[in-house]
């Protein structure tokens, strides 16, 4: 969606996702089965899509360079208002309603927004040559069984097995499709991932680091209430006000780093932020039953902000390093970054996890570990956690080395 704004205007993909969230929501809340649910979500996936595939480079192409990371730092303030509004909202609604009326209020406020996105928001000026060549269909349709088939094998794999029959021929899948569409991207004159972009070093290493930084994030996001809930014995709501004030952290800090990344550097403040979150991992590295409930939060708090530090900056750097006919395409691919790391973040975590349950002779479930499991699971669980962390950290060390040291280069 985000390769499409930059053919046919980002106003109008964006007014029309508005719609398309609309309409899925007020499906789902009329939905008489679980399929219709599912068959509803299916248009809000496809409106959030086009949506996220081009807020970013709207925001962008309305400001200089030296004021993108601070709007973006807006716009990521946005995503923890949003983290602290919605389980508490949600919670209320859910409670005083029903979870049918949810769907109605994102409805009613996706129409909101649609109606101000059409009266406000200007129509893009600069249009693709009459005579250019045309958007790949061929290419766009293959990179989506590619996302589909990797993403959904790395989410199920952990379940069915790695050896599984489903999870291998989806790796296969994956794989075939992934070289066709190298070919078939490699011969279009303008392709949809343009390849390109990968050899930009400013581009191909913010991605990286994106992808590795969300793995970290989500990872640990995902365990951490596992712990709170089943070692520390805490009930759901008290777990999520718990997590509250790392989307706190989230909403508060991002504004601030995008402001002095725009005066002293993308890239630095990209690396501090880096470097913040490896400081939070390292908590999790020393995982055990005993850990106090407050250094679990602390660690989640570090990470958040961390990831609010990187993100900002991270994006603007991608963004700044590419032509503004194409930022449509760089904003859908970080999107596409920070949603790829946050599944192979969980799908990693659960598996690292599992595995080391299994090898202590436990069931290889996220589901044994529940607040009546014994002492046993709940250090096979935390041991699995410290071996997960530890590898992510060994990932994210050397990334992080990469970044600096190419940062150092490109400095005058």
């Amino acid at each position: 969606m985000g390769r499409l704004s930059d053919f046919i205007g980002r106003k109008r993909i964006y007014v029309l996702g508005c719609c398309l969230f609309a309409l899925g929501a007020l499906v789902a809340a009329f939905a008489p089965s679980i399929y219709a649910l599912i068959g509803a979500r299916v248009f809000v996936g496809v409106g959030s899509a086009m949506t996220q595939g081009t807020a970013m480079a709207i925001l962008v192409g309305n400001f200089e360079t030296h004021e993108r990371a601070r709007m973006l730092g807006l716009q990521m303030s946005g995503v923890g208002l949003g983290a602290i509004a919605g389980p508490a909202l949600g919670g209320f609604v859910v409670g005083a309603v029903g979870w049918r009326a949810l769907f109605v209020i994102t409805a009613l406020g996706m129409a909101v927004i649609a109606i101000s996105a059409q009266r406000v928001l200007r129509r893009r000026t600069e249009r693709p040559p009459p005579a250019g060549p045309a958007f790949d269909v061929a290419g766009a349709a293959l990179f989506a069984i590619v996302l589909a088939a990797g993403l959904l094998t790395l989410t199920l794999g952990p379940g069915a097995g790695w050896l599984a029959p489903r999870t291998l021929g989806g790796i296969a899948l994956f794989a075939m499709t992934l070289a066709v569409f190298v070919v078939v991207e490699k011969r279009h004159p303008a392709p949809m991932l343009d390849f390109a972009l990968i050899r930009n070093g400013a581009f191909a290493l913010g991605a990286l680091g994106a992808v590795v930084v969300f793995m970290a994030l989500s990872a640990t996001r995902f365990l951490a209430p596992f712990f709170l809930q089943a070692v520390r014995g805490f009930d759901p709501a008290q777990v999520g006000l718990l997590l509250l004030p790392s989307a706190t952290v989230t909403a508060v800090a991002a504004p601030f780093v995008g402001r002095f990344a725009d005066r002293f550097g993308v890239r630095l403040f990209a690396n501090i932020g880096f470097s913040v979150a490896i400081l939070g991992l390292l908590v999790f590295t020393t995982l055990d039953p005993d850990t106090p409930t407050w250094l679990i939060v602390v660690g989640l708090m570090i990470l958040a902000l961390g990831m609010s530090s990187f993100s900002a900056p991270n994006s603007a750097s991608i963004l700044n390093s590419v032509e503004p006919a194409s930022h449509g395409l760089a904003a859908g691919f970080v999107n596409l970054c920070r949603n790829t790391g946050n599944v192979i973040g969980i799908a990693f975590g659960t598996a690292i996890v599992t595995l080391m349950m299994a090898r202590e002779g436990f069931p290889p479930s996220l589901a044994a570990v529940d607040p009546t499991a014994g002492e046993g699971v709940f250090a096979a669980f935390t041991y699995g956690v410290r071996v997960a962390s530890t590898l992510l950290l060994s990932l994210a060390l050397p990334v992080l080395g990469i970044l600096v040291i190419a940062m150092r280069r490109r400095a005058p």
